[in-house]
């Protein structure tokens, strides 16, 4: 028992752990981000971004369990009690954000979703590390997720509204030599139409064949028709989900 109060790590050892840790998360947020912009793994694309996706997820918490216990043991006395007067200051803040990795493995809850609480209804515009953001017609509501968890919540079916849009997309004459869904994402970057704060989600069919969907975020609603004119112009034809 008495060992628990002796130094078992060095201040040399922290950084050093807090490095490769580093190292690690920015590598995996990297291949998200390249899989998320390019396709190049065909079926199996969005399994690996899935697991990819998720292991994030729980590797973040991960990363913080781990900092936390070395600091402690860098001096167990003093970071013991400092480590303790975090976590009371801050355990809402902690309770958000578990609550936060919790509902991120929801598939349902998803940027683009109509989502209903207590209080409000709107579309989810966000989500960050400690609350989703909702668009509803008075403007952005913040919610926190300890509070949308105890308060529970409504995933509201229909048509998505409020400048989100799903677009089924097929090229009129298909060519086997073009790789559709990174021609799509290239030309779609020149747009005037869409809403970058949200980037374009392009999923390309699973069964081989050339259709796409398209999830985008238009600037205002008049823009969707503007937006599958230039699409068809492309080449393409054009529905919305």
């Amino acid at each position: 028992m008495e060992h628990l109060f002796e130094q078992q790590f060095t201040w040399a050892e922290f950084f050093f752990t807090a490095f490769l840790l580093l190292v690690l998360y920015v590598i995996l947020n990297f291949l998200e981000r390249v899989l998320d912009r390019f396709t190049f793994l065909g079926k199996y694309q969005n399994n690996v971004k899935n697991f990819i996706h998720y292991t994030l997820l729980v590797y973040e918490a991960m990363v913080l369990l781990i900092l936390s216990g070395v600091f402690v043991y860098i001096n167990p006395p003093f970071h013991g009690i400092l480590m303790l007067m975090l976590l009371i200051g801050g355990f809402r803040q902690i309770k958000n954000y578990l609550s936060g990795r919790i509902i991120h493995f929801d598939k349902n809850i998803l940027v683009g979703k109509r989502l209903k609480t207590e209080s409000t209804q709107g579309i989810i515009s966000n989500m960050g590390r400690l609350g989703l953001k909702l668009r509803t017609n008075k403007g952005l509501h913040f919610i926190n997720y300890s509070k949308l968890m105890t308060d529970g919540y409504m995933l509201l079916s229909g048509v998505e509204v409020g400048g989100f849009y799903q677009l089924n997309i097929n090229p009129i004459e298909p060519d086997e030599k073009i790789n559709y869904p990174v021609q799509l994402m290239d030309l779609l970057t020149t747009t005037p139409y869409l809403d970058w704060n949200h980037r374009p989600q392009i999923l390309p069919s699973k069964d081989n064949s050339k259709s796409i969907k398209a999830r985008v975020v238009v600037k205002e609603e008049s823009h969707l028709h503007d937006l599958i004119i230039l699409i068809q112009e492309w080449g393409y034809s054009v529905k919305v989900a």
